[in-house]
């Protein structure tokens, strides 16, 4: 559980770090992300970990049921 928390932590602080050369969408879903309930982002880092690890942050929003 902790690991798990530690991973979301790192990366929302890899994602905000990085936030001056990203495109509007790119903003768009890490305020998507930010705004995810624990269930859901536990469901995006599940996505991120698997054989969907290639797709878009927002494509997994997506599929995580995270409102826009």
């Amino acid at each position: 559980m902790m690991k798990k928390l530690l991973g979301i932590m790192v990366l929302g602080l890899l994602l905000f770090s990085c936030s001056e050369s990203q495109t509007p969408e790119e903003k768009a879903a890490i305020e998507r992300l930010n705004r995810a309930n624990q269930d859901q982002k536990n469901c995006v880092e599940t996505l991120g970990n698997g054989v969907y690890s290639y797709k878009s942050l927002s494509w997994k929003l997506d599929n995580c049921n995270v409102p826009k």
